[in-house]
């Protein structure tokens, strides 16, 4: 009698908290995804190099960066230093031990996996959220992506917010603009790719409320996205070839627009949606998935801020699309990154509404695909196999007890690893 009624005070419980269990549970799936075998599955090539160097300067060489990661191999033209900052912390608390990456990864991957949920749950519905963490949460291409600890790992994140932030003020919401101006800021520590923020906004200001409040607010977030660029504006001032090589770069890669470009990148600027679309006899649904969320959307009813919300939906697509259009240097998929989430909201979309049919058939079908998707993606995922951290330690520590000395590379994980291993020793290179 008694284990009756605390088996019934149980299911009571899971019933009243169903969803808060079912987050807790899928981002339990998720931190074991990214943290899985993390010392030998944890890529460590250029990009984590970099800043591991720029970690050790900064926690042993006390040498504070005003610059960040070079957008493109000498161009002159490089990112914010904030996120050499943000990795050194990790750095430091595993005194420079390079897993500090992959934690750095995660890490960046867990606010990423909360900005998802909540910023989707308040756009649509906790449907629609639970469905995109559970599709991101399993999706090979997703867990690789937070797997390759770097600064584009917030793209995506940092992306959403900014769309979040604009939609809300064009519905008349001028208070997110301070945090409008803070995302655009820290964007400009990410990746060159935020130069397409710039391009949005200015294609939304039409739409902006036009009271003294966002006057105020839009000071006040100007203030605050310029704060971020101090550490680029001071490193240009001290260093002028690096303004002129920048503009050098800029005249060299812009080739102005071309139609045949454009059509040329069509495919390119639909690319987020491959990841998800698996199968080749899926891909081509990419072309039709917009206008056909924009029509299911507006079907029932057609507001105002539906309308605005579809308006900044086609700018996350069209702007990279049309901006890369003018640009002749090589381009890779990262460089879409800003709508991968909006490609998720868009297929989550479309799951949530077929869950909320009145029949058992829809409900089983979503459920049967979705444990599809986890059940190939965690497969390749876990048959995976490349070189990572573990191996390539083991190949500097095999080196080290054979007394043979690695040099000085940029950008060579051994060098680095050498130099850690030997630090270890209390011996220091490199100096």
């Amino acid at each position: 009698m008694i284990k009756a009624e605390k088996l019934k005070t149980y299911l009571k419980f899971i019933f009243k908290n169903k969803i808060f269990l079912l987050v807790f549970i899928i981002f339990l799936v998720h931190l074991f995804l990214r943290f899985y075998q993390i010392d030998t599955r944890s890529p460590f090539g250029y990009d984590q190099v970099d800043n591991a160097w720029a970690s050790m300067n900064i926690i042993v060489n006390h040498k504070f960066p005003l610059l960040g990661f070079q957008a493109k191999g000498n161009s002159g033209i490089y990112i914010g230093p904030i996120y050499y900052y943000f990795i050194s912390i990790f750095y430091f608390l595993t005194n420079l031990d390079p897993i500090a990456s992959g934690i750095a990864a995660v890490v960046t991957s867990i606010f990423t996996f909360l900005t998802l949920f909540y910023i989707t749950r308040k756009l649509f519905s906790i449907n629609v959220a639970l469905i995109s963490v559970f599709i991101y949460t399993v999706g090979f291409p997703s867990i690789m992506f937070d797997r390759i600890q770097g600064p584009i790992n917030f793209i995506p994140s940092i992306s959403l917010i900014i769309f979040y932030s604009l939609y809300n003020i064009i519905i008349g919401k001028p208070k997110y603009l301070l945090l409008l101006g803070l995302a655009l800021g820290f964007s400009f520590h990410v990746h060159l790719s935020s130069i397409y923020y710039l391009f949005i906004i200015l294609l939304l200001l039409p739409f902006f409320p036009r009271t003294k409040e966002t006057i105020i607010n839009a000071a006040i977030s100007f203030f605050v996205f310029m704060l971020f660029l101090v550490p680029n504006i001071i490193a240009f001032l001290q260093n002028a070839d690096n303004v002129s090589q920048g503009l050098g770069y800029g005249q060299t890669s812009y080739h102005g627009f071309h139609l045949r470009r454009v059509f040329q990148l069509f495919n390119d600027a639909l690319i987020q949606f491959e990841p998800i679309l698996a199968f080749p006899i899926l891909k081509p649904l990419k072309f039709i998935l917009i206008p056909l969320f924009i029509f299911v959307y507006l079907f029932k009813s057609i507001s105002k801020e539906k309308l605005l919300f579809c308006y900044l939906v086609i700018l996350y697509f069209l702007v990279p699309w049309f901006v890369f259009s003018t640009y002749s240097g090589e381009i890779s998929d990262y460089y879409f990154s800003i709508n991968r989430f909006i490609v998720l909201l868009i297929i989550s979309y479309f799951f949530a509404r077929i869950w909320m049919i009145k029949n058992i058939i829809p409900k089983i079908a979503v459920l049967t695909i979705l444990m599809y998707i986890a059940m190939t993606n965690v497969t390749s995922f876990l048959s995976y196999k490349d070189t990572g951290l573990s191996d390539r330690g083991k190949t500097v520590l095999q080196a080290i007890n054979q007394g043979k000395q690695i040099g000085f590379y940029q950008g060579v994980p051994e060098s680095y690893l050498y130099y850690y291993f030997m630090r270890q020793k209390g011996i220091i290179v490199y100096e």
